[in-house]
C-alpha cells in the first residue's frame, strides 16, 4: 500500500492544441487598408485645401489642425459652432462622394471573400477606422478652440453621424459584393430583386427633374447671381463663393424636388411651395438665387410633371419585368416606399441651423409621404395599363408566331436507293427504273427542316411499288410538282392536285437485252 502511495505517477501531457489565428497577416493588412485608406486620403485632401486657403488669404498657420478637424466634421454632416454661431446646414456633395468611394472600396474587397465572418470583419473595419479618426479630431478640435473660433462638437453627434455615413456606405458595398456568395437572392422573391433597377431609374428622374428646375430658375435670375458673385470682392472671393455654391447644389436640388412633389422648403423666414411663397432675409450665397422673388404662379404646377414621369417609368418598368400584374403592383409599392424613405432622409440631412438666419429645412414628413403617394398611385395605374397592353400584345404575338410557323411547308426529297443487287441476279421487275419527278408534299407542322438537294448531284431513284404509291396517294391531300430545271427560270409554280400516282408523268425505262 505504501509502495502505491509513494509511487510517482506521471501524467501524460497532451500536446497543446494550436488554434488557428483569428486573422492571417494578409487579412490584417486588408482590414487596415479598408479602415484607414479612405480616411487617410480624405485627411490629406482636407489638409491640402486648408493650406492652400490659408496661404492664398495670407493668414497664419496656427489653426491648421483645427481647420482640418472642422472640415472632417463638415464632410460627415456633424453640426458645428464657429465663434458662437451654429452651423448645421452643411454641403451634401462631399458626403455623397465619400459614400460612393467607401462603397466601391468595400465592394471591391468583399468580392474576394465569401464567409459571413470575413464580411463582418470588413464591415467593422470600414466603420471603426473612421471612428478612431473622429476621436482624434475631437481632441484636436478641443485643443484648437483657444486659437480659432471653432468649438468642439457634441461627441455623441460626432460619433453618430460618422458611424451612420460609413455604415451606410459599407453596407451597400458588402451587399453588392456578396449578394451571390451569401445566397441572399433565393431568400427573397424574384420580383424583389428586379425592383432595384426600376427604382433607381425613378430616383434618377426625380433628381434630374429637380436639377433641371434649379437650372431654369438660375437662368431666370442670372442678374441676381451676378450681383451676389460681385460681392466676393476679387478673384479669390468669387472663386470661394462659386465653389461653395457647387458644394451646396445637392441641397438646393433636394429642396426643388420637394417643391415639385407638393412639399415646401424653408430658408429662415422665407418659404417656397407650389401654392405659397414667403419673403425673408437670405444668406449671400449665389446658389440661393433660385428662390423666387415673387408670389406663386399658376405655371408652377407644371413641376408636377417630374413626379408623374418618375411614377410612370417606375410602373412601366416593373410591369415589363413580370407577366403577373400583382407582382408588378407589389414592385411599384416597394419601390415607392424605398424612394419615400430616402427622400425623407435626404430632406433631413439637407437642413439644419444657419445662425442668425434661422433654420433651413425641408418639410420632411410631407416630402417623403408625397413622394411615396405619387409613385405608388400613378405607378400602379401605369403598371396595370402596361401589363394589360403588354399581355394582349404578348398573346397576339404568340398566336401570329404559331400561325407563321404552321404555314411553313415540309419538303420531302427523293427516297435514297437501297443497296442493289448485280444486274444478272436482280429480277426483271426491279431492273426497271422509272424517273419520277420530285414531289413536294405540303403539310402543316410546327417544326420543319428544309433539305435541299443540289442540282449537280443526280440521285438515282427506284420506282415505288404500286401498292405503296396507291397508299401514299390516298394520304396526300395536296401536292405540288416541282421541276428542278424549270424552277430556275420561273419563280412561281401553280399547284397541281394529284389524285393518284397515275397522274404523275412516268418515263418508261429502256430494257437491257
Amino acid at each position: 500500500m505504501s509502495a502505491l502511495l509513494n509511487h510517482e505517477r506521471r501524467r501524460t501531457r497532451h500536446p497543446a492544441q494550436q488554434r488557428p489565428p483569428l486573422l492571417t497577416p494578409a487579412q490584417s493588412r486588408m482590414l487596415v487598408r479598408v479602415g484607414f485608406r479612405v480616411p487617410g486620403l480624405l485627411i490629406a485632401i482636407l489638409a491640402s485645401l486648408v493650406l492652400v486657403t490659408l496661404v492664398s488669404a495670407n493668414s497664419e498657420l496656427t489653426g491648421t489642425l483645427g481647420a482640418i478637424a472642422g472640415m472632417w466634421f463638415a464632410v460627415h454632416q456633424v453640426p458645428l459652432s464657429i465663434s458662437g454661431t451654429a452651423l448645421g446646414v452643411l454641403p451634401l456633395l462631399p458626403t455623397i462622394v465619400l459614400i460612393v468611394v467607401v462603397a466601391r472600396g468595400v465592394h471591391r474587397v468583399s468580392m474576394e471573400f465569401s464567409t459571413r465572418r470575413e464580411l463582418g470583419s470588413i464591415f467593422a473595419a470600414a466603420v471603426l477606422g473612421p471612428l478612431l479618426v473622429t476621436a482624434v479630431a475631437l481632441a484636436v478640435a478641443t485643443d484648437a478652440s483657444a486659437a480659432i473660433g471653432l468649438s468642439s462638437p457634441n461627441a455623441f453627434h460626432a460619433f453618430a453621424w460618422v458611424a451612420g455615413v460609413h455604415a451606410t456606405a459599407a453596407a451597400i458595398g458588402v451587399v453588392m459584393g456578396s449578394w451571390d456568395s451569401l445566397g441572399l437572392a433565393p431568400r427573397f422573391p424574384a420580383w424583389v430583386g428586379e425592383v432595384v433597377r426600376p427604382t433607381t431609374r425613378a430616383a434618377m428622374v426625380l433628381i434630374a427633374g429637380g436639377a433641371a428646375i434649379s437650372l431654369a430658375a438660375m437662368v431666370a435670375s442670372w442678374s441676381t447671381m451676378e450681383m451676389l458673385l460681385d460681392a466676393g470682392n476679387g478673384f479669390v472671393g468669387v472663386l470661394g463663393l462659386t465653389v461653395l455654391s457647387i458644394l451646396y447644389l445637392p441641397n438646393v436640388v433636394l429642396g426643388t424636388s420637394a417643391v415639385s412633389v407638393g412639399s415646401a422648403a424653408h430658408v429662415g423666414e422665407a418659404s417656397v411651395s407650389l401654392f405659397h411663397t414667403g419673403a425673408g432675409p437670405l444668406p449671400p450665397l449665389p446658389v440661393l438665387a433660385v428662390l423666387p422673388e415673387g408670389s406663386a404662379q399658376t405655371t408652377w404646377f407644371l413641376m408636377l410633371v417630374v413626379p408623374i414621369t418618375a411614377a410612370v417609368m417606375l410602373g412601366r418598368d416593373c410591369a415589363r419585368r413580370t407577366v403577373d400584374v400583382h407582382y408588378a403592383m407589389s414592385s411599384v409599392w416597394l419601390g415607392a416606399a424605398a424612394l419615400g424613405f430616402l427622400a425623407a432622409v435626404g430632406g433631413f440631412a439637407a437642413g439644419g441651423n444657419l445662425g442668425t438666419f434661422g433654420t433651413v429645412e425641408i418639410t420632411v414628413w410631407s416630402f417623403g409621404l408625397l413622394t411615396f403617394a405619387w409613385l405608388a398611385v400613378v405607378g400602379s395605374l401605369a403598371a396595370a395599363l402596361t401589363a394589360w397592353r403588354g399581355g394582349s400584345k404578348h398573346d397576339e404575338s404568340v398566336s401570329e408566331k404559331t400561325v407563321r410557323e404552321s404555314d411553313q411547308p415540309v419538303l420531302t426529297t427523293r427516297a435514297q436507293p437501297a443497296e442493289t443487287q448485280p444486274a444478272e441476279t436482280q429480277p426483271a421487275e426491279t431492273q426497271q427504273s422509272v424517273d419520277v419527278e420530285p414531289v413536294v408534299l405540303e403539310e402543316r407542322a410546327l417544326d420543319a427542316e428544309i433539305i435541299e438537294v443540289p442540282e449537280a448531284i443526280d440521285v438515282p431513284t427506284i420506282a415505288p411499288e404500286p401498292d405503296a404509291a396507291a397508299s401514299a396517294a390516298d394520304d396526300v391531300v395536296e401536292a405540288e410538282v416541282v421541276d428542278l430545271a424549270a424552277q430556275q427560270t420561273s419563280d412561281v409554280e401553280e399547284p397541281v392536285e394529284v389524285k393518284s400516282t397515275e397522274d404523275l408523268p412516268v418515263k418508261p425505262a429502256e430494257r437491257s437485252d
